[in-house]
C-alpha cells in the first residue's frame, strides 16, 4: 500500500484548503499529486476528492451535465472507503452536502446551487 510522503500530505491540506476558497480546479490538480503516491482504499478516497472538486468546477461553469456525472461518481468513491485521511479532512460532511447539490440539480426547474456553499 502507497503511504504519503510529506509533499503528499502537504499537497492533501492545500487542496483541501483551495477546495474551501472554492478553487475547485486547484484543489483537483493539488489532490491529483497526492494521488499519484496513493493505492488501495486510500487512492479511491482521494480520487472521488478529485472527482467531486471536477464537478463542482464543472457547476460553476455553467456545465450542470458532466458535473452531476463526476459529482455522482466522486460520492460513490468516498462512499467505498473507510478509509480515516491522515489531515483533518470531513469526508461525511462533505459526502452529505455533495448528494444535496445532487438532488438539486436532478430537480426540475431549480437553478443550480451554490457550490461555493461546500467545504472539508
Amino acid at each position: 500500500m502507497g503511504t504519503l510522503t510529506e509533499a503528499g500530505l502537504l499537497r492533501l491540506e492545500q487542496g483541501r484548503a483551495a477546495f474551501n476558497r472554492g478553487q475547485y480546479f486547484e484543489a483537483h490538480e493539488l489532490w491529483e499529486e497526492a494521488w499519484l503516491e496513493l493505492d488501495g482504499v486510500e487512492r479511491i478516497l482521494v480520487q472521488g476528492l478529485i472527482q467531486i472538486a471536477a464537478g463542482l468546477h464543472h457547476l460553476r461553469q455553467r456545465r450542470p451535465r458532466p458535473a452531476a456525472g463526476l459529482l455522482r461518481k466522486g460520492l460513490d468513491k468516498l462512499a467505498r472507503g473507510a478509509f480515516v485521511p491522515p489531515v483533518d479532512l470531513r469526508t461525511a460532511a462533505l459526502a452529505r452536502d455533495v448528494a444535496q447539490v445532487l438532488a438539486e440539480l436532478e430537480s426540475a426547474g431549480v437553478s443550480a446551487p451554490n457550490p461555493t456553499l461546500l467545504k472539508l
